[in-house]
């Protein structure tokens, strides 16, 4: 009888434990079920977020100095992207128009021309600056030094530059002189002046000029400017430019009138006895009576 009640008492006890190790097993961990008590607790969630917002509060300083950082790199990798765009566009002008920068023609004896500028030169060698170097030439092998200015492809390339807008001028000046040019004769030379000798030993220098202006050019003229030697020294002659005959009010006729978008040549005799020349360079002048 007392082995009945101790069994029976043994298997009460083991029930007993296995019922208290079955409750603290179903008590499992989720990640969707925040058991920590700070966190559940409405009255500590709120002390944890006034505590969040006194930290940023406090450390306010220390981010509007952080931003303030942040901003200056960006303002210097902006000015450094600037200064490189600016770079771009000046050598992208340079190739579009070399003819701006290098505005020299330099012939050699060997009947090669050389566009650059000059950057050097002294009595025995010239240093010319050229899109693909720097070239060093012996002064005796040169005969002419030719100034390129006005060339007809050059201005219509300024021309397309300007009605595309590429240059605008917020003060209105630029256009006030557009509608001036616009309303005025401009002559322009077109293409290379040539230069030859004639039987009698003369040189001949001739080309054509050409009016890209709205109004009449009268009393066209070409006037060549040639050094004679290094030192600088230098004497002048003009030539008229052949156009169509006009009649002035005065009763004065001249056949150097240049009608818009016409073309007239020229032709420039300098004589044997004028000497020896090393350049020249050359402006074109006119009058414009056509109201």
């Amino acid at each position: 009888m007392n082995n009945i009640k101790l069994y029976i008492i043994i298997i009460f006890c083991t029930l007993f434990m296995f019922s208290c190790g079955g409750k603290n097993d179903q008590i499992e961990t989720s990640p969707d079920i925040n058991n920590s008590p700070d966190l559940n607790n409405g009255e500590n969630g709120n002390n944890y977020d006034l505590s969040q917002d006194s930290a940023v509060e406090k450390n306010m300083p220390e981010i509007i100095e952080d931003l303030r950082m942040d901003i200056k790199k960006m303002k210097a990798e902006l000015d450094y992207q600037h200064e490189n765009l600016s770079k771009l566009e000046a050598q992208t002008q340079v190739w579009a128009n070399p003819f701006a920068i290098y505005n020299k023609e330099v012939v050699l004896n060997n009947g090669s021309s050389i566009f650059g500028k000059i950057v050097y030169q002294d009595q025995d060698v010239m240093k010319i600056e050229t899109l693909i170097g720097q070239l060093i030439i012996d002064r005796n092998t040169i005969i002419r030094v030719v100034n390129q200015v006005n060339a007809y492809g050059n201005f219509d390339n300024e021309s397309s530059d300007n009605q595309s807008g590429n240059s605008p001028d917020p003060s209105g000046v630029n256009l006030i002189q557009k509608r001036v040019t616009n309303m005025s004769a401009h002559l322009v030379l077109v293409g290379d002046i040539t230069e030859e000798k004639d039987g009698s030993g003369n040189t001949v220098l001739s080309g054509e000029v050409k009016n890209v202006g709205n109004k009449r050019a009268d009393f066209s003229k070409i006037i060549f400017t040639f050094r004679t030697n290094w030192q600088g020294d230098s004497k002048a002659l003009t030539a008229f430019i052949n156009g169509v005959t006009n009649t002035f009010e005065t009763g004065i006729s001249s056949d150097n009138s240049i009608l818009p978008h016409a073309v007239g040549n020229f032709q420039m005799v300098i004589p044997k006895s004028f000497g020896s020349f090393i350049g020249y360079s050359y402006d074109i002048d006119w009058s414009q009576y056509d109201g």
